[in-house]
């Protein structure tokens, strides 16, 4: 007879008979029989789990203070420590040695990731679904054909073209307006916030420090051939992407995100109330909505392209950061140690005027408080670097004001942080129509604009008569030649470098971007870009830094650099300004000369007016002399000698986003041929002078 199945729980029937009554032997049988079934069998009862293993050990307690015969426990008796259980994945071996579960080698980043057939065609096919589109349905039907063997991993020319694109603009937007707000070349802004709010200022910063450049350039080289990308060409732009939202991870977007901006806000508006309000307010909402946009969105949609790259099976976007964690802090080359913290940022209420204001005076007490105490420790020629850097700072802002006079609004209080001058002077200047091309966060096209307005500054100074200037050293030098030779050819300057050498180069790339996608990627397109940054550094900015493919398309003894003739122009134009600025306090009138220049007080000509000397005019009224003239001239040249020739100037600050040539959002993806925004310049002009008037 087979062995009944225990199916009724210890004591059950028990249980039931108890509650049915005794039953007599025979009259149970007969009931069976009549009834039928079989007969019930419980379970075996369990037993008890085993208690926890514990270690006892025996030690030796003494408390400082207590005698071993007072009312506590005697000094020399033992006393048993405390028992706990012992963790459930530890054991003890024969040695007593600890054994700790092996973590998952899945997420082992110096394990090789070997994906399966079945886990391939998954992950692919959720690349393929409408919500990501990174593949087309050809590449997820190709990998599904082919279980032994390993298809190109392509992704689909509508994600390269259009996603990438869209998302790039959100990040670009974000950077863009942060560093626009918080530029590096702002210290004082910088050490305000920093001061105030050490954590507020560590979140702005990571945003700041994001490498858009880097991601523009990447894209358009993959756009350049869409068909041919792969999922392993996106490694780089991924770890850009994640590695500040990594960095960020345990922040919350309202209480540290978001309020860190509020208080860059409130220190904006204590600084220019009007300006906060009408610009930045709105700038700083759309670069918290872009970042709500990528902390949400895009870090979803790219998740895909981080699964085919560190996973060896397919997981959900939540599992995927848990499981593969080591991998991918691995992949973005981080720790958990580099993340921030969360730290209380001080509210946007509790920043007072005083806070923000209040500080420039203490700066400026400090900084003079510490040069009393090392002025007797500094020696004479740290001293003198001191003066010289203090006169360049009062010499540049000289220069940005007097440019401020002559075309009002162009954007020169904030030329670091590169205003479009293009649309303002295109009609003033006559400007060809490949200037466009040059964008507005490229140095070159201030350096354009500049050595055009010095270009009809020195008409007028063609009627000076310059004589001799005594130089820093004591020399005396006759400028008269060496003057006339500038002024002359400072037209073939421009012609030479920009109109002969730069400008047909660059038409001739942004033609070539706005071909077919197969032409960029070219010889001739990568040889033009290459002379491209040449002409950039040999001619106009001597520190001008980047990736050279190729040498020089020209020797260097062939090339008429504009940057060392601004610093021959400035240095001549000093010493003569310095002559006049002694006659001046010598009490020198009229028809007398002063050192440099013989004929000071005459009235300036220009034989054809331009409209920088009928600026001037309307300025100057009576005052139409050589001396303003050559001070107008020397303040403008201050500036552009200040850009090209300084290492240290906004023109050669390496976190700014340049592209070669205009394009849409500043991508350097596709050219831009003309700007439709018009400027009434004349109207600006005339307002400035009704202002100062009413002044």
């Amino acid at each position: 007879m087979a062995k009944q199945k225990a199916i009724y729980e210890p004591g059950e029937l028990d249980r039931v008979r108890g509650k049915l009554g005794s039953f007599d032997p025979a009259e149970a049988k007969r009931l069976a029989g009549l009834l039928g079934g079989d007969v019930g069998v419980e379970k075996s009862p369990t037993p008890p789990p085993p208690p926890p293993r514990t270690r006892h050990e025996v030690v030796d307690v003494h408390v400082k203070g207590r005698s071993g015969s007072g009312g506590g426990t005697s000094r020399n008796q033992p006393r048993r420590r405390p028992e706990a259980p012992l963790p459930a994945d530890v054991d003890f071996g024969n040695e007593a040695k600890l054994k700790i579960k092996k973590p998952n080698p899945a997420d082992d980043p110096t394990t090789p990731i070997k994906q399966s057939y079945w886990e391939r065609v998954k992950m692919d096919r959720l690349c393929g679904s409408a919500e990501f589109d990174i593949k087309n349905p050809i590449q997820v039907l190709q990998s599904i054909l082919t279980p032994f063997s390993r298809p190109p991993d392509g992704v689909s020319a509508v994600f390269v073209n259009k996603r990438m694109n869209e998302y790039y603009k959100h990040i670009e937007l974000l950077v863009t307006v942060t560093r626009t707000l918080l530029p590096r070349n702002n210290i004082l802004r910088n050490e305000r916030f920093k001061r105030i709010s050490p954590a507020a200022y560590g979140v702005v910063d990571i945003f700041r420090q994001w490498n858009i450049e880097k991601i523009a350039g990447d894209l358009a080289r993959l756009q350049a051939n869409p068909r041919s990308a792969r999922v392993a060409d996106f490694t780089g732009i991924l770890k850009i992407i994640y590695k500040p939202l990594f960095l960020m991870e345990q922040l919350d977007l309202d209480g540290h995100i978001k309020e860190a901006y509020r208080l860059l806000y409130k220190i904006l508006f204590i600084e220019n109330p009007t300006e906060a309000q009408n610009k930045q307010q709105d700038q700083i909402r759309s670069a918290m909505a872009a970042f709500d946009m990528i902390r949400r969105d895009i870090r979803f949609l790219l998740y895909p392209l981080l699964l085919k790259l560190l996973s060896n099976k397919f997981l959900t976007y939540n599992a995927f950061f848990t499981e593969r964690r080591n991998r991918f802090m691995a992949f973005l080359e981080v720790t958990e140690e580099n993340r921030l913290t969360p730290q209380d940022i001080i509210k946007e209420e509790e920043i007072t005027e005083e806070m923000v204001t209040g500080m420039k005076e203490n700066e400026g007490g400090g900084e003079k408080d510490d040069e009393k105490t090392d002025d007797t420790e500094i020696t004479e020629e740290e001293k003198e670097k001191r003066v010289i850097r203090e006169a360049e700072r009062k010499a540049l802002d000289r220069g940005m004001d007097t440019l401020e006079t002559l075309f009002p609004k162009a954007g020169w209080e904030k030329m670091s942080e590169f205003p479009d001058f293009f649309p303002y002077f295109s009609d003033i200047f006559d400007l060809k129509k490949n200037y466009v091309l040059i964008p507005p966060s490229d140095p070159l096209q201030q350096v354009v604009i500049l050595t055009r307005i010095l270009e009809e500054l020195l008409f007028g100074l063609r009627y000076v008569n310059f004589s001799t200037i005594t130089n820093s050293d004591g020399s005396v030098e006759d400028i008269r030649e060496t003057m006339a030779t500038i002024m002359t050819d400072w037209h073939f300057y421009i012609d030479e470098a920009f109109d002969k050498e730069y400008l047909p180069r660059l038409a001739e790339y942004c033609r070539i971007l706005d071909s077919p996608a197969e032409s960029r990627t070219s010889p001739y397109a990568k040889r033009l870009l290459n002379e491209l940054h040449w002409t950039k550094r040999l001619y106009f900015l001597p520190y001008y830094r980047f990736e050279s493919s190729a040498p020089p398309p020209f020797q260097k003894k062939e090339v008429t650099a504009l940057y060392p003739e601004i610093r021959r122009l400035r240095k001549y134009l000093t010493g003569v300004a310095a002559g006049i600025e002694q006659g001046i306090k010598a009490g020198l009138t009229d028809n007398t000369h002063c050192d440099g220049i013989e004929n000071p007080w005459e009235t300036y000509v220009f034989q054809v007016p331009n409209p920088v000397s009928t600026r001037l005019d309307t300025l100057l009224g009576k005052k139409r002399t050589n001396a303003s003239l050559l001070f107008y001239t020397l303040a403008v040249t201050v500036v552009l000698d200040n850009l090209v020739n300084n290492d240290s100037s906004w023109a050669y600050d390496s976190e700014r986003t340049e592209a070669l040539f205009r394009s849409a959002n500043n991508s350097g993806v596709i050219p831009v041929f003309g700007v439709d925004e018009k400027i009434d310049t004349e109207a600006l002009f005339k307002q400035s002078l009704k202002q100062g008037g009413d002044d």
